[in-house]
């Protein structure tokens, strides 16, 4: 589920960009669970890899939003 929106629009950004981060991870895993191109199961695995990456980068800001 998406959070709902706080009216901070860079709170609201990232919170909204780690939802669809998670979106694309999952259709990343689910064609690597049952595709068979290699170029489309190529490309899964960079958006898994970069999109873990921006979560993490995500989820430092929101926690040092916090503080």
């Amino acid at each position: 589920d998406a959070p709902a929106y706080t009216g901070d629009a860079d709170v609201d950004f990232m919170q909204q960009m780690r939802v669809h981060h998670e979106a694309a991870i999952a259709m990343s895993e689910a064609v690597l669970e049952h595709g068979s191109d290699d170029t489309t199961r190529s490309l899964a695995n960079a958006i898994i890899r970069e999109q873990r990456r921006e979560i993490a980068e995500i989820d430092a800001w929101l926690a040092a939003r916090k503080s």
